[in-house]
């Protein structure tokens, strides 16, 4: 069996932790690991890391690579543009056919990478379940049972009952309705056979480019000259969701219910009721302080969060925005990154944390002739060779060894130790180390926008 990840969205529903540079995929929300890693572990407890797939966006490549170090051995398609998730799924079927010379029987399974699931024990025993009946020929959707009406997600109606193997039932899919009104979605809860799609698939490989063929001739042209060519003409393919593929148009569409907690966190709302409560129903999230305060959610990332005397609403503080906003207006938040976008603000797109091939840098201050970047420089790799026209670095390290290469000198830096360089000179810093090292970087300068980096053969 393999895993295909989906990692190539760039949602910004949870502005401000998430930008079109940092999406869901990357936050962590849950401790000290992405949604990604998360993603990718409990895959662990069903395959190896070889049997494992992450389609992601071209500019997302370093992202997923410093968020899943030290992990080795998976395979990486990096889609040249964002498509839906139609094109991915066909991408990730030709990779394990040409590239991972997997036959035609082999089972795949299709997995969101930024959703909340638990406990992951269970939940890998549905994905076993689903893999027995993928065997028997059909597309299998995993149903989550709704909690309230929610018209942001595709319902499934339960059909009759396909297979079942203790207390685990499958279910041909009887109907299948996207985004339904809200008094629809009141419906279907009333009538209590429908699910909700929780965007987890299994299916034979066969199979899955059997469905193309008849309920996506516009994919399956290009499917038909193989994995190169559909790269290679990616921008001529067109955008289709694969749940539109299967859900809507499959004749063999099959349903297993999971009996776990879920959420796709696509708004603040859907986050605050995946989070543990206090005794007033708030939701608290780093350092943070409620006073008279009840049914809200108070997220920090950096800095002390004081609420006194607030009800329902959510309070989100990254390091270069505060977003305070009604819990029942979370949809909104799209319409303010529209409205921030317009205005050319920064602060829609990119994210103060920015991932490199080297590693990653934060931004922990900036003024009108200077910066200050926190660096994480991994190990085995380098920073470098660059030189800068129009600003001097100066770098403290904090953690590990480095190596810092000059035109005619090199010399190591450990813990407490300073490097400087000056304009127009050429310099390289690698980590020569076995733990990722972290330095402070000072930039000083009449410019210091990151196009002033120019990359040369030899430091």
């Amino acid at each position: 069996m393999k895993a295909l990840i989906m990692a190539g969205g760039s949602g910004t529903r949870l502005w401000p932790l998430s930008r079109e540079k940092y999406p869901k995929q990357f936050l962590k929300i849950f401790g000290n690991k992405s949604l990604l890693r998360l993603t990718y572990e409990r895959l662990l407890k069903l395959v190896h890391h070889k049997d494992i797939i992450i389609a992601t966006s071209e500019e997302y490549e370093y992202h997923v690579k410093n968020d899943l170090y030290p992990y080795e051995g998976y395979s990486l398609i990096l889609e040249p543009e964002r498509k839906n998730t139609g094109p991915t799924v066909l991408l990730g079927m030709l990779f394990a056919l040409e590239k991972l010379s997997v036959k035609e029987d082999e089972v795949l399974l299709v997995i969101p990478s930024d959703h909340y699931i638990k406990p992951e024990e269970r939940y890998v025993q549905y994905l076993n379940f689903g893999k027995k009946l993928a065997k028997m020929g059909y597309v299998v959707a995993f149903g989550i049972n709704p909690s309230h009406p929610d018209p942001n997600f595709g319902y499934i109606k339960l059909g009759e009952t396909l297979l079942s193997e203790e207390d685990l039932m499958a279910y041909r899919i009887d109907r299948f309705v996207e985004k339904p009104s809200y008094s629809t979605a009141q419906e279907f809860l009333r009538e209590g056979s429908y699910m909700w799609n929780s965007g987890n698939f299994a299916f034979t490989i066969k199979v899955g480019l059997e469905e193309f063929e008849t309920n996506a001739p516009e994919l399956w042209e290009f499917a038909q000259r193989g994995f190169h060519y559909t790269m290679e003409n990616y921008s001529k393919l067109p955008e289709i969701a694969f749940d539109y593929i299967e859900m809507e148009k499959t004749k063999r569409g099959a349903v297993i219910p999971m009996d776990v907690e879920w959420s796709d966190i696509g708004s603040f709302e859907g986050l605050y009721r995946v989070l543990p409560k206090d005794d007033n129903s708030n939701a608290c999230v780093g350092d943070t302080l409620c006073i008279d305060t009840e049914n809200t959610l108070a997220y920090s990332t950096e800095r002390l969060l004081a609420l006194v005397g607030v009800n329902n609403v959510a309070v989100v503080e990254e390091r270069d925005a505060l977003l305070v906003i009604r819990r029942d207006m979370s949809h909104k938040v799209r319409d303010l990154v529209a409205m921030l976008k317009n205005m050319g603000r920064k602060e829609a797109k990119y994210h103060v944390e920015v991932h490199e091939e080297w590693g990653k840098r934060l931004l922990l201050d900036e003024g009108n002739a200077y910066k200050i970047y926190k660096l994480t420089i991994y190990p085995g790799r380098e920073m470098g060779p660059y030189m800068h026209m129009h600003s001097t670095r100066t770098w403290m390290v904090l953690r590990g060894t480095l190596l810092f290469k000059l035109k005619d000198s090199e010399r190591y830096a450990s813990v407490g130790e300073n490097l400087f360089i000056g304009k127009a000179q050429a310099y390289s810093i690698k980590n020569t180390g076995f733990i990722p090292a972290e330095l402070i970087e000072v930039r000083v300068g009449e410019y210091l926008g990151e196009d002033d980096q120019v990359p040369v053969e030899t430091p």
